[in-house]
């Protein structure tokens, strides 16, 4: 009976921590972009510079949000690129964003501190056009 009770303590103490949980009024932002490379650069080679580099700089200059690479399997977005940036709420989102089209005070601060790693960017492509929607979490 003690070993039961110690093995179901663990499970419920292993599936509360490695747990995520999506908060109600927090915001998703997902954007799909079509890029194009720079000559003999590759898209695993864009990714990696994106997961090793570019979003550890972000996260650390934005606080309160998260953000993943998405890449598109199937569909009419297959073989593309995205972003999903998870904001902690709304109000986090409006700190930095709080309209479509422009930057805040924060933003633009946040912006000013990425601006070596947004020209390593450079590196990778040459441009790029992106299609967004922010989801707020009901």
């Amino acid at each position: 009976m003690k070993k039961l009770f110690i093995i179901s303590a663990l499970i419920l103490f292993t599936g509360t921590v490695y747990s995520q949980t999506l908060k109600k009024d927090a915001v998703i932002a997902v954007s799909t972009y079509t890029i194009t490379l720079q000559p003999g650069v590759t898209m695993e080679q864009y990714v990696d510079f994106l997961m090793k580099k570019y979003i550890p700089e972000y996260e650390k200059n934005f606080p309160g949000l998260k953000m993943y690479i998405l890449r598109g399997d199937r569909g009419e977005k297959k073989d593309q690129i995205g972003f999903l940036w998870y904001f902690e709420s709304l109000k986090v989102r409006d700190k930095y964003y709080p309209t479509e089209s422009d930057f805040s005070d924060a933003a633009q601060l946040a912006w000013g501190r990425m601006d070596a790693i947004s020209a390593e960017e450079g590196k990778y492509t040459v441009n790029s056009s992106r299609v967004f929607t922010d989801w707020v979490i009901k």
